[in-house]
C-alpha cells in the first residue's frame, strides 16, 4: 500500500497539511562495503547489576525478525548536504541535486518489536539513561586543502543532536480515507532553524570536527563505484524525561545528523559522477547507512512505539526553504519506508524481578488506555514463574469478544502486544491466565 495521499495531525496541535511522497533507492547507492572495524569515542558503556538492563538495542534488526520474519532490508548509502545545490550524476547520465539535510531517529523502548531480539521492553515507568549511539558513516574526503588566502588543511563539520520528549512532537496521519492512525515522532518544527539544520529544542548538540583521520575510502569507477564505510560510536550519557506522569510516550528520546563541509559546492556544481564523467571540483560529503524494502510500509498505529525515521528533505538554498516541505518528515510517509540501521545501549535499574512473588501473576496494565479502535495495545504484567500466559477480551457482561494466542512468558515483568482491530467503541476488560493464577485490567476503546 503506497502511502500517497496524506493528512498530519499533530497530537494537542491539530496541524494538517495533504502531499505525496515517493521514495526511490538508486542502485549506485546501493553498493557499499563496511569494514570490519568501529570508531570509538568516548568512555566504554559501564556494566550493571544482574537486575538492571544493560543493552544494545537495534530497532532495525528487531523489526526484520519480528514484521519481517527474518527478511532483511536492503541498505544504501544517503549522503546529508546542508544545501539543495551540487548534484549527484548517474550512470545513465541523469542528474539529480542532493537530497537529505537532516537525518534522525526516534528511539522507544517500551515497543514490544524489541522482544523479537532479546531485549527488555520497558514500560512508561522506567527512566532510563542513553550511554553510547553508534551507526555507519560514508564520510568521502575528496578534498584535503584549500587555498583561502594561503593553503588551509579542510575540517568539515558534523553535529549530533539529542532530545527527550521537551523537545520532540509525538503525531499522527491518516491516508487515502481509511481512519487508521498512523503515529511517528520528531523533534519539535517549530525548533528547527533552516538557516543552520539545527533544532534549538535540543538535550545537547555535540560537535564533530572531520579531518582526514575520519576519513573512508570511495573507489571511484563510474558506476561502479563503492563505498567503504565504517561503525562510530558517541559516548551519550543522556537521561530519559520523567515517566512517572501523563503522556505515555512521556519516555522516548531521538538523535539527528547534520553535516556541514567547510567547501561547499555552489548551484550546479558535481559532488559525485556514476557515469564516469570528472567533476569539474572536488568536494567532500558525508552519509549514512540507511535501509528500506521496496513498496513496504512501515506502519506504527500506537503513539506507544514511535520507532521511526525522520529526515528533512525539500530543496534549501544559502539556508532559505523553496520546496513545500517545512523541517522534518517521517520515514513511514514513504512508498517504502525509510530506516536507519544503528544501536543505542542504554541502562535503567528500575527493573529489579527479585520482588515479584512466586506463582503469581500481578500487575496488569494497559497501554494506551484510551485506546483508538483499529490499532493495537501492549499489556504489561508480572509473572512470579515461566509460564505461558493466554489473553483474552471480553465485555463488561464477560461475553468474549477476542482471544489470543498464548506466549511463553518469563519470570518478571513481560508484555504482550494485542491487536484490537475490529473492535467497536466501548469498554472491556483484558483477562491474563496462566498456571501461577489470573488477573484482570480495564480496557477503553475510543
Amino acid at each position: 500500500m503506497k502511502k500517497l495521499l496524506l493528512t498530519i495531525s499533530a497530537i494537542g496541535l491539530m496541524a494538517s497539511s495533504v502531499f505525496a511522497q515517493q521514495n526511490t533507492i538508486p542502485n549506485e547507492h546501493r553498493n557499499i562495503y563496511v569494514k570490519g572495524e568501529s570508531a570509538v569515542h568516548g568512555k566504554k558503556v559501564a556494566s550493571r547489576g544482574a537486575n538492571d538492563v544493560s543493552t544494545w538495542y537495534s530497532y532495525v534488526t528487531s523489526y526484520e525478525e519480528d514484521v519481517l520474519l527474518g527478511q532483511k532490508l536492503g541498505t544504501y548509502v544517503s549522503f546529508i548536504y546542508p544545501d539543495t545545490t551540487g548534484y549527484i550524476v548517474y550512470s545513465d547520465g541523469q542528474k539529480l541535486k542532493s537530497g537529505f539535510h537532516v537525518v534522525g531517529s526516534m528511539f522507544d523502548p517500551k515497543d514490544s518489536t524489541f522482544l523479537a531480539t532479546g531485549e527488555q521492553v520497558l514500560t512508561k515507568f522506567n527512566p532510563y539513561t542513553v550511554d553510547s549511539l553508534a551507526w555507519t558513516q560514508f564520510y568521502i574526503r575528496q578534498l584535503d586543502s584549500v587555498n583561502q588566502g594561503g593553503m588551509k588543511k579542510v575540517v568539515d563539520t558534523l553535529f549530533i543532536q539529542y532530545f527527550d520528549i521537551t523537545g520532540i512532537d509525538v503525531a499522527s496521519y491518516v491516508y487515502q480515507g481509511n481512519p487508521v492512525q498512523h503515529y511517528y515522532g520528531q523533534p519539535k518544527r517549530a525548533n528547527y532553524k533552516p538557516a543552520t539544520r539545527l533544532n534549538s529544542g535540543a538535550l545537547r548538540t555535540d560537535t564533530i570536527l572531520l579531518d582526514d583521520s575520519w576519513a573512508d575510502s570511495v573507489s571511484l569507477k563510474g558506476a561502479n563505484t563503492q563505498f567503504f564505510g565504517r561503525g562510530v560510536q558517541l559516548k551519550v550519557g543522556l537521561n530519559s524525561k520523567s515517566t512517572n506522569t501523563t503522556p505515555i510516550y512521556n519516555n522516548v528520546f531521538a538523535w539527528a545528523i547534520t553535516f556541514k563541509p567547510m567547501v561547499k559546492t555552489a548551484l550546479g556544481d558535481t559532488l559525485i559522477a556514476y557515469n564516469g564523467s570528472v567533476p569539474s571540483k572536488k568536494y567532500n560529503m558525508f552519509g549514512i547507512r540507511m535501509a528500506s524494502q521496496d513498496q513496504h510500509d512501515q506502519q506504527l498505529n500506537s503513539p506507544y512505539k514511535v520507532n521511526n525515521s525522520f529526515i528533512t528533505n525539500f530543496e534549501v538554498l544559502g539556508g532559505k526553504a523553496v520546496g513545500i516541505f517545512q523541517a522534518y518528515l517521517p520515514g513511514t510517509v514513504f512508498n517504502n519506508s525509510i530506516f536507519i540501521p544503528h544501536f543505542i545501549h542504554i541502562s535503567t535499574s528500575n527493573l529489579s524481578t527479585q520482588n515479584v512473588r512466586a506463582n503469581t501473576l500481578t500487575g496488569a496494565t494497559v497501554y494506551p488506555n484510551p485506546a483508538s479502535a483499529n490499532t493495537s495495545v501492549d499489556v504489561v504484567f508480572n509473572l512470579g514463574s515461566v509460564s505461558q500466559v493466554t489473553a483474552r477480551i471480553v465485555d463488561i457482561n464477560g461475553r468474549e469478544v477476542k482471544a489470543f494466542d498464548s506466549k511463553a512468558c518469563v519470570a518478571g515483568q513481560n508484555m504482550m502486544n494485542l491487536d484490537i482491530a475490529g473492535i467497536t467503541k466501548g469498554m472491556y476488560l483484558v483477562v491474563l491466565e496462566s498456571a501461577a493464577g489470573k488477573t484482570t485490567t480495564k480496557l477503553n476503546v475510543q
